[in-house]
């Protein structure tokens, strides 16, 4: 016997998780252009200083493992 409390099926659960995707979306609200650039501009930022990083631990890596 199935009580209330247990896990409802895969249709049920993919019910479930649709709807709770359908409420997220209608709380979402398209960003002004302001807080579009910001974000973007933070997101390049990112990607250069990680890209740099990298690039770096490798100049350092063929320094040491070259002679």
């Amino acid at each position: 016997m199935a009580s209330t409390g247990e896990a409802p099926g895969i249709a049920g659960k993919i019910r479930m998780t649709l709807h709770e995707w359908r409420l997220i979306l209608q709380r979402l609200k398209k960003p002004d252009r302001d807080e579009y650039m910001q974000t973007a501009k933070i997101t390049w930022l990112t990607i250069l200083l990680i890209g740099s990083v990298a690039y770096i631990i490798q100049l350092v890596a063929v320094k040491l493992l070259t002679g």
